[in-house]
């Protein structure tokens, strides 16, 4: 049986990680995890308190059966998606493609509301640097069918 909980600090982000605790004894399958990440509300207080609403960010979303995957530039002005800009193949692809991206690339704000409140019980892992951004987050909502979503954040610029 996997050890449920872990959590560890590595060169200045916390990284926090639950593990699909599987139910050997009940002879139950996979479950997905059951409860807020921790470090999360922390991590979500952090970046209110940062007040940051307008800035630019690099996106990759990868996993999963669906539209948003490949690596953006992504712009937010007043918390907004107001820009999308492909980085790689498949981004450039997409967003070529004429597929208004801004509804479909969460905010980091968004990102964090998820992890915290939104779909809390389906994320089994997900890392936050100091500022509060999570690094790399991943969203199972049924283990099994192939609907994760996971998404890496970096190198967060605020705008004027």
């Amino acid at each position: 049986m996997r050890v449920p909980l872990r959590a560890w600090a590595s060169a200045g982000a916390t990284v926090v990680g639950a593990s699909v605790l599987v139910a050997v004894l009940s002879g139950c399958g996979d479950e997905p995890p059951s409860g807020p990440v921790p470090g999360a509300a922390q991590a979500a207080e952090r970046w209110a308190d940062e007040g940051v609403d307008s800035y630019a960010f690099a996106l990759t979303s990868s996993c999963g059966e669906r539209l948003l995957i490949g690596s953006y530039r992504v712009t937010v002005a007043d918390g907004a998606v107001t820009a999308v800009e492909g980085l790689d193949e498949v981004g450039r692809r997409i967003a070529g493609e004429a597929q208004d991206l801004t509804a479909e690339v969460p905010t980091i704000a968004t990102l964090l509301d998820r992890i915290v409140d939104t779909d809390a019980s389906t994320v089994p892992e997900a890392t936050f640097d100091d500022a509060g951004v999570p690094t790399a987050v991943t969203f199972d909502p049924s283990p099994g069918i192939d609907d994760e979503e996971c998404y890496t954040v970096a190198d967060v610029e605020p705008t004027a």
